[in-house]
């Protein structure tokens, strides 16, 4: 096969730096940092898990070829650039020449060829590599990519951090889930895993930042580590991670409260970090069961609620009102086809009851036991009871609760957060409606939408798409976006330009003595 080249290339320019501190190589090494994170992840095998716990820990030893930078842009990572074909199916991605693991080994297209037909096999991220048809290492440091069709979200996919695609080496790749050894390129390495307590990482001597970036951005950019070592520390308890804090135990914290950062606020020994937006509330509706099968029905319960009332009960210390279907500040954020966003109306929704035949029954919330979730929830029943509409509360852990939604029976609206779709971009937003994975019905015009997002090369086309596809979201009622909602993280104000992120990053950041 012959494939032109031109048109269509990428170079490993850098990405212009956010918050970025002084080159560290300039400044005194040191310091043991302490990290307080909600639970223990469930494994150190970047492939096979997608838990935010695991990325916490994941994203410090492994990197990818393509990452996200802080505006969730893939940028060039382990490679160093890419080449695209004029006809979109073949991806030719150079090796940078400085990268080792942390065994001492150096980064070969072996390694990222064996990776990648690992992560396709047993990834939890597999799906996103569905297009693939080859991987081959065409030079030493040369990996050629070459697709089954065309997928313009290919670099988004590859770089997705939700199960991160990590490059081991070759002999690592070869073996089954969970039984690795602990070996990336990122700049800090493995030392110990005791899943009732810590993880504890140390400073990659060897590691080499990205010659062809500058500064902290994101999960890709320069990443230069002053820290001697992280130590992620399991603590499910609020309360414990918040006293462990404020008596300088642990250095960063990764969520508190609203009442809690309001109350860290006035120490001045701790600062307040706040991520906004972290992800957006969404109440789904199940299409294959009773009346929440019908539009005009489900248009009635958006005609009912009020999006500001959800968000400042559920989360009352951070949010924004925005019924897109993406983050703000992205190349896909737009207000088309929002307009039936927050229009309170229960007139309108009293007569699209009638006109849907609602007979009074009595339907199910299913809810897993998180406070903001359950708020919703209640909310949403509240407002619904209004309008004549009766629903049932049903509450119960998580895995109960995701078991159930992805049935189509035992519910008709359930209520949590997205957060790594909106930041991974619109082909992430849109999967999980396609084939009906969500609603529980196929949807025909969300399919194909998809179907042309993905084919479309040009970025102005699939803006276009999108826009489509969240108009159709409002005026099917598809599920219901309340709005965006965010974090607080906190630090010692010894660590010195901590910015907060998706996880709370270690490289950039100093620590005094």
């Amino acid at each position: 096969m012959k494939t032109t080249f031109g048109r269509r290339t990428m170079l490993a320019t850098g990405a212009a730096a956010l918050a970025c501190p002084t080159v560290l190589r300039a400044q005194a090494r040191g310091g043991d940092a302490v990290l307080a994170i909600v639970q223990a992840p469930p494994s150190l095998d970047a492939h096979v898990t997608s838990a935010q716990a695991a990325r916490n820990v994941n994203l410090h030893l492994y990197e990818t070829l393509f990452a996200r930078d802080e505006n969730a842009r893939p940028v060039p990572d382990l490679a160093a650039g890419v080449r695209i074909s004029e006809d979109g199916r073949t991806y030719v991605f150079p090796l940078r020449s400085d990268v080792r693991f942390h065994s001492g080994k150096r980064l070969e297209a072996e390694d990222v060829v064996a990776s990648l037909d690992r992560c396709r096999r047993i990834g939890a991220s597999a799906s996103l590599l569905a297009a693939v048809d080859i991987v081959t290492a065409t030079k030493r440091d040369e990996v050629t990519i070459r697709l089954k069709e065309v997928q313009a979200t290919f670099l988004d996919n590859l770089s997705s951090p939700r199960a991160p695609i990590a490059i081991y080496p070759a002999e690592e790749a070869a073996k089954p889930a969970n039984q690795i050894a602990f070996i990336g390129t990122g700049p800090f390495r493995f030392v110990e895993y005791r899943p009732d307590s810590h993880v504890r990482l140390e400073r990659f001597g060897d590691y080499v930042p990205n010659p062809n970036a500058r500064g902290r951005d994101g999960f890709a950019g320069r990443k230069e580590v002053s820290l001697n070592s992280a130590t992620f520390r399991f603590m499910p308890e609020a309360g414990a991670r918040t006293a462990a804090l404020e008596a300088g135990e642990i250095h960063v914290v990764e969520s508190v409260d609203g009442p809690t950062a309001r109350r860290l606020q006035g120490n001045p020994r701790l600062a307040v970090y706040r991520a906004l937006p972290f992800a957006f509330q969404v109440i789904k509706f199940n299409h294959a069961l009773g009346p929440t099968a019908d539009v005009r029905f489900r248009r009635a319960i958006v005609a009912a609620l009020d999006m500001e009332e959800i968000m400042a009960v559920s989360f009352p210390d951070i949010f924004e009102l925005d019924g897109a279907w993406i983050f703000p500040g992205t190349a896909f954020h737009t207000r088309d086809g929002t307009e039936r966003y927050n229009r309170p109306d229960p007139a309108l929704a009293r007569r699209l009851l009638a006109e849907a035949g609602y007979r009074g029954e009595r339907l199910t919330f299913i809810v897993d036991n998180l406070r903001s979730n359950v708020d919703t929830a209640t909310v949403v029943q509240q407002r619904a009871r209004e309008i004549g509409v009766a629903i049932d509360l049903s509450v119960s852990d998580w895995p109960t609760v995701s078991r159930i939604g992805f049935t189509p029976t035992g519910w008709h609206f359930w209520a949590h957060g997205f957060g790594i779709e909106p930041f991974e971009g619109p082909g992430s937003v849109m999967a999980p409606w396609v084939n009906g994975l969500s609603q529980q019905r196929p949807d025909p015009a969300i399919d194909a939408m998809f179907a042309d997002l993905n084919r479309a090369l040009d970025v102005s086309e699939r803006q276009r798409i999108f826009a489509r596809f969240q108009a159709h979201m409002w005026e099917q009622a598809v599920a219901i976006k309340a709005g965006n909602y965010g974090l607080f993280q906190a630090a010692t104000r010894r660590l010195h330009d901590f910015v907060p992120y998706r996880i709370p990053r270690m490289w950039g950041v100093r620590l005094d003595a």
